[in-house]
């Protein structure tokens, strides 16, 4: 049951949320049924925050509209890292000459939020507060350990699924952290988020 004197917060990781409903429980998120479902009802969250970073014009748009229904809107420009060529010694099998080889680089995109996201955690969440952590991503294992320290109630939302390549989205490290918990205070929840997909999914107009 809610304690009116605790605060709930939600906190989504987009890019990694958006990926599992999609390529692990094949399934698109209505960002407006995710936000009412989060705030209220059993949920009841003070504030629910978006991460994601974007590419400029009609990706910036279509973050004002998710502002717009409600969302705490945390997001950047997304830093695209150019192409590069490098060369490589290769060693014919046949004559055993080396000869050299250039080879194009890929540059990536490299658009998450995840500092933000620690960063709003850190200052906003007070002992006693209850918090959701949309992501699969081991790199938050750290600041959850430090909320749990602190006293935070610790609910993350995800799929221990393997994908269609067999590939596991949930980190070990997190993994780990659930465990231990389950052997003591218990003070972490996982929740699948195949649980809630006939609450938040996109369906086709």
């Amino acid at each position: 049951m809610y304690n009116k004197r605790m605060r709930r917060y939600a906190f989504i990781d987009v890019p990694n949320t958006t990926g599992t409903a999609w390529n692990v429980l094949n399934f698109l998120i209505d960002w407006k049924k995710l936000h009412e479902f989060l705030v209220n009802g059993k949920w009841s969250c003070t504030r629910v925050f978006f991460y994601k970073g974007h590419k400029g014009g009609k990706e910036k748009e279509q973050l004002d509209r998710i502002a717009d229904i409600g969302y705490s809107v945390r997001t950047k420009l997304t830093h695209v890292h150019p192409d590069w060529q490098r060369t490589l010694q290769v060693t014919c099998v046949h004559c055993h000459r080396e000869f050299p080889v250039n080879q194009l680089v890929k540059g990536n995109r490299k658009s998450n939020c995840d500092v933000e996201l620690t960063v709003d955690a850190l200052e906003i969440l007070k002992p006693g507060d209850d918090a959701l952590i949309f992501t699969g991503d081991g790199d938050f294992a750290y600041m959850i350990e430090i909320l749990l320290n602190r006293g935070v109630t610790m609910r993350i939302i995800s799929s221990k699924n393997r994908d269609s390549l067999g590939k596991m989205r949930f980190s070990t490290r997190l993994s780990d952290i659930l465990k231990r918990e389950e052997r003591g205070e218990n003070r972490v929840q996982f929740i699948h988020l195949k649980n809630w997909q006939k609450r938040i999914e996109k369906l086709e107009a």
